[in-house]
C-alpha cells in the first residue's frame, strides 16, 4: 500500500503527545477554492482511515472504519470481524462542504471540513482538532481478519481430570510479516502456522497456547497489531464476550473408529453434545505431536444432529490414499470442538462466521495408530 500519509500522520500524532478518537493532527491553512462534495460521493461505500501510533494497549488507534448511508445513518465497521455497527450514529453535510458527524459510540460530535483534494477515493478531513485522511480502497488488507475466543478444556491435573480456560487467538491475511495479540496487562507474539486448507493463520505459539487459567474472566477487550509485508502498521479490536461454555470431557469422546489398509482411510468420529442447543462442532485430525496450530485435516462444522441420546458423529475421509499425511502405523491424534458464535451471527448467511467465534470447548484424545 502507498499510502505514506499514514506514516506522516502516526508522527503529528507522536507530536500531540495524547490521542482521542477525533483528535490526531494538525490543522492546515491555506486559501479555499470553490468546491462542493455531494452526498452521493460519500454514500454507499465504506471509508478507512488509520490512526495507528504504536504497541500500547491503552492507546485508541484501532482501524477507523465508517459508512456514510443515504438517509443519514452512520455506520461503524468492527473491521477485523466485518461486522457492522448500523447505529453508529448519524452525518449530515452542508452547503459549504462541512461534514458533522455523531458518532455515538464515543459521545463525540465533530465537524470537519472537507478539502477540495478530495476525490471519490480519498476523503481528507480538516478541523481545527485535527484532520483525518479516509480511503475508501485498502487492498493490502482486504483479506485479514482477527479472531478472539476463550476455549474451556478438561485436562489432566495432579491425577484428577480438571476444567481450565485459555485463550485462542487467529488472524488470516496473505501479506502479513507479523502479528501480534495485546490484553490489559500481557502481549502475545503470533506465530505463522497453516490450516487444514492451506490458508495461512497466525496462531499463539505452542507454549503460550498452553497457558492455563482457573476461572472464567468474563468480558475481555483484545487488541492485534498487524505489521504487512510493506511496512504498514494496524491494529484492530476484537472483544471476547462474558459468555461461558460446557466442557467437553473424557467421557464424552468416543474411540474413534478408522479403516485400515492400502487404500484411502477415514475416521468416524463420536461425542456427546454439550447441553447448548446454540453449539457448533468439528473434528480435526492431529500429528503425533498433537499439533494444533497444523492440523491434518479439519472437518466442516455442524449443528447439534437430531438424536435421542445427543450423539453427535462426523467421518472424515481421504479422497486418496495418504491425503491426510498418515502412514499406516502412524500415531494420530482426534480434536473434538464444540464453539459458540459471537451474538448475531447466522452461520448460514455469507462467510462471517469463519472469524466470529466467542467460546469453544475442545477434547484431544488418542486415535491411536493409523
Amino acid at each position: 500500500m502507498k499510502y505514506s500519509i499514514y506514516k506522516k500522520l502516526s508522527f503529528s500524532l507522536a507530536l500531540l503527545g495524547a490521542f482521542s478518537l477525533f483528535s490526531c493532527g494538525g490543522s492546515s491553512g491555506g486559501d479555499e477554492e470553490e468546491f462542493e462534495f455531494k452526498p452521493s460521493d460519500l454514500t454507499n461505500k465504506y471509508w478507512y482511515a488509520n490512526p495507528y501510533r504504536n504497541q500500547n494497549f491503552t492507546t485508541d488507534d484501532a482501524l477507523l472504519v465508517y459508512k456514510f448511508n443515504g438517509n443519514g445513518d452512520l455506520v461503524r465497521q468492527d473491521y477485523g470481524g466485518r461486522r457492522d455497527n448500523d447505529e453508529a450514529g448519524t452525518w449530515t453535510l452542508s452547503d459549504d462542504n462541512t461534514l458533522t458527524i455523531d458518532d455515538k459510540t464515543t459521545g463525540n460530535v465533530r465537524e470537519y471540513t472537507i478539502d477540495k483534494s478530495s476525490a471519490s477515493n480519498h476523503l481528507f478531513l480538516k478541523s481545527s482538532l485535527g484532520n483525518w485522511d479516509f480511503y475508501a480502497d485498502f487492498n493490502e488488507i482486504q483479506d485479514v481478519t482477527v479472531d478472539a475466543a476463550i476455549v474451556k478444556e478438561v485436562v489432566l491435573s495432579n491425577g484428577n481430570f480438571v476444567n481450565k480456560y485459555k485463550y485462542d487467538f487467529e488472524v488470516k491475511g496473505g501479506f502479513i510479516s507479523q502479528a501480534k495479540v495485546i490484553l490489559e496487562t500481557i502481549s502475545f507474539e503470533l506465530v505463522k502456522s497453516a490450516n487444514a486448507d492451506g490458508k495461512v493463520v497466525w496462531k499463539l505459539k505452542g507454549a503460550d497456547a498452553k497457558e492455563y487459567f482457573e476461572t472464567f474472566k468474563g468480558e475481555e477487550l483484545v487488541k492485534f497489531y498487524v505489521k504487512m509485508n510493506s511496512g504498514d502498521e494496524f491494529k484492530f479490536e476484537d472483544r471476547i464476550e462474558n459468555v461461558d461454555i460446557e466442557a467437553l470431557n473424557v467421557e464424552s469422546v468416543k474411540n474413534p473408529e478408522h479403516s485400515t489398509g492400502s487404500g484411502p482411510l477415514s475416521v468416524k468420529v463420536e461425542w456427546k453434545a454439550i447441553d447448548n442447543t446454540n453449539a457448533y462442532y468439528y473434528v480435526q485430525i492431529l500429528n503425533s505431536d498433537k499439533d494444533e496450530n497444523n492440523p491434518l485435516v479439519t472437518s466442516n462444522w455442524q449443528p447439534k444432529q437430531s438424536t435421542n441420546d445427543d450423539i453427535q458423529s462426523i467421518t472424515l475421509s481421504e479422497n486418496n490414499a495418504g491425503d491426510f499425511g498418515l502412514k499406516l502405523g502412524d500415531l494420530f491424534y482426534v480434536k473434538v470442538v464444540a464453539f459458540l458464535y459471537e451474538d448475531g451471527i447466522n452461520p448460514y448467511q455469507g462467510d462471517i462466521h469463519d472469524f466470529n467465534k466467542q467460546a469453544k470447548s475442545q477434547y484431544i484424545r488418542s486415535g491411536g495408530e493409523w
